[in-house]
């Protein structure tokens, strides 16, 4: 079977759809339906790919590293099969002795009308000939070019806990669970995503972290708050 078809048959074994997939893991709903229709031009980077494999394997209860290998093949056997077909053989130019002679009777002749227009110009009388006059061009002034501004893509982190943990968590400036924050049971695991993502924990210690399906750690110990994103992802 193919990763989509694995992803697909295992998403209906357990009678979820797309929609009630993307609220749980917090990965947009498209790109899961890319993953499970092997279009992988339709997702953004081969990490963010990854990550996002990664969390919807464990989401369904698989394990998400031989899919992982299986996205692999698969994108290298989309990337030769497009090597492929946008090679273009170039034409050839091919000098036959007609058109050799036919240049060289072309060279001839400009070479001909460039001696007799130089000997013309040395005939003709040089005095009241007044100088020529020259004309700066004017150069337009070069404008810098505009630094190009850091792209950002979202990120995908798990938290897990293995202690009833309260936590609070803003994505994108955004609280998640209101001002309050929320008590997680112990074993708990809670997905979210998002371009900047900032987390506290009153139990540091037992918050264990995954940015894009690679583990972090701990957050710490104590109450501890850590912020994540694209350029702090691993």
């Amino acid at each position: 079977m193919r990763l989509g078809e694995v992803l697909a048959a295992k998403r209906g074994e357990r009678g979820l759809t797309i929609e009630q997939a993307a609220t749980a893991t917090r990965i947009r709903a498209h790109y899961l339906s890319a993953l499970e229709s092997d279009q992988l031009e339709r997702l953004v980077a081969p990490v963010y790919a990854k990550g996002h494999l990664r969390t919807y394997a464990r989401y369904l209860g698989l394990d998400p590293e031989p899919l992982v290998k299986m996205l692999r093949t698969e994108a290298q056997d989309a990337h030769r099969l497009l090597s492929i077909s946008t090679h273009i053989s170039r034409p050839q130019m091919v000098l036959t002795a007609p058109a050799i002679v036919a240049a060289g009777i072309v060279l001839l002749a400009g070479a001909f009308g460039g001696y007799a227009w130089r000997q013309i110009q040395v005939d003709q009388p040089s005095a009241g000939s007044s100088p020529p006059v020259q004309v700066a061009a004017a150069t337009p002034a070069s404008t810098p070019a505009p630094t190009p501004k850091p792209q950002t893509r979202p990120i995908v982190v798990e938290v897990r806990v293995t202690e009833e943990v309260w936590i609070n968590v803003f994505v994108d400036g955004k609280p998640q669970y209101a001002d309050a924050g929320k008590t997680l049971a112990a074993g708990s695991v809670v997905y979210f995503s998002g371009v900047e993502i900032k987390i506290t924990s009153g139990k540091a210690g037992s918050t264990f972290i995954s940015v894009d399906g690679r583990a972090t750690g701990a957050m710490g110990t104590g109450v501890a708050t850590r912020d994540f994103s694209s350029q702090t992802s691993p």
